[in-house]
């Protein structure tokens, strides 16, 4: 029997509104909220295509001793997705080869959460 398993990040914001508005400006859509209006939601989803981003709100406290990794989405969309953005202002990090055999851009999220979008090249 093949166990199959998916992961669902869930991202700490310290502001609701400024996240979904960050990821809307990505072409996300919310997917869910524990409440309405989705800006003043403690817990809430973004997605686009079948990637679902989890955020959930934090303190500044809080965000002081919770974990923050970065996370990385692989896609066969990786050049579309850095054309749609590039010129937003926000990639610190421009889509190039790495020697770890990726086709990669990055950037941080809006609570400096670091983000990578690949494609495998090897």
């Amino acid at each position: 029997m093949t166990e199959r398993f998916s992961v669902h990040p869930v991202l700490p914001v310290t502001d609701m509104k400024r996240s979904l508005a960050f990821w809307q400006s990505l072409g996300f859509q919310i997917a869910f909220a524990d409440e309405a209006p989705p800006e003043s939601a403690s817990y809430a989803g973004v997605s686009r295509g079948d990637q679902t981003l989890h955020l959930q709100t934090f303190t500044e406290e809080q965000r002081g001793y919770t974990q923050t990794m970065a996370l990385r989405l692989e896609t066969d969309a990786v050049e579309t997705l850095y054309a749609e953005w590039k010129d937003m202002g926000f990639i610190t990090s421009p889509l190039a080869e790495k020697p770890w055999g990726n086709y990669e851009f990055g950037f941080y999220d809006p609570d400096n959460t670091p983000f990578f979008f690949y494609r495998e090249t090897r």
